[in-house]
C-alpha cells in the first residue's frame, strides 16, 4: 500500500514538473502574433504615441522550440519621429532562446536595397512563458530611436 502511494506521488511530482517546465518556454513550431504598445518613449525620455499601422509582430519558433525569428509585418518603420517613407526589406537570423525562454532578436531594416549599414535596427528582447510573449523592442535610429513594449499570442 504504501508503496503504491509513493510511486502515486512520484508519478504526480513529475508530471507537474514536466508540465511546469512546458509552460515555461514557447510552443516549438508555434506563430506568435501580437502588438507593440501603443506608446513609447524616444531617447530623450519623452513619451511618443506610436500609428497603429506599425504596431504588429510576429514572432516564429522553430519545429524544436530553440529558436525564434522576429518579423515586423509593416512596411512602415517603428520610429519615433515622423517620415513618409517606407522600408523596402527587413532581415533578421534565428534568435536563440535559452532555457527559461528569453531571447533577443536583432532585426536589420533599410528603406533602399544596397550596401551600407542598415538605418534601422530593432533588438526586440523577450521572454516566453507557454502561449504568450512579452518584452521589449529596441529601436536604434539616431535621434529617431526609442523603445517601447510588445505582448503576443501563440
Amino acid at each position: 500500500m504504501h508503496s503504491a502511494r509513493r510511486i502515486g506521488g512520484i508519478a504526480l511530482s513529475l508530471t507537474l514538473a514536466i508540465s511546469a517546465t512546458a509552460l515555461a518556454g514557447p510552443l516549438a513550431g508555434k506563430t506568435y502574433q501580437g502588438r507593440t504598445g501603443s506608446s513609447g518613449v524616444d531617447g530623450e525620455g519623452h513619451s511618443h504615441r506610436l500609428s497603429a499601422a506599425v504596431s504588429a509582430i510576429t514572432l516564429r519558433v522553430s519545429s524544436n522550440g530553440r529558436s525564434v525569428t522576429v518579423h515586423f509585418p509593416s512596411s512602415h518603420p517603428l520610429l519615433y519621429c515622423n517620415t513618409t517613407e517606407q522600408l523596402h526589406s527587413q532581415s533578421t537570423k534565428a534568435a536563440s532562446i535559452s532555457g527559461s525562454g528569453s531571447f533577443q532578436a536583432t532585426i536589420n531594416e533599410r528603406f533602399k536595397s544596397g550596401p551600407g549599414a542598415a538605418a534601422i535596427v530593432q533588438v526586440v528582447s523577450g521572454r516566453f512563458s507557454g502561449g504568450s510573449v512579452s518584452g521589449t523592442v529596441h529601436t536604434e535610429a539616431g535621434e529617431c530611436g526609442g523603445s517601447t513594449s510588445f505582448s503576443a499570442k501563440g
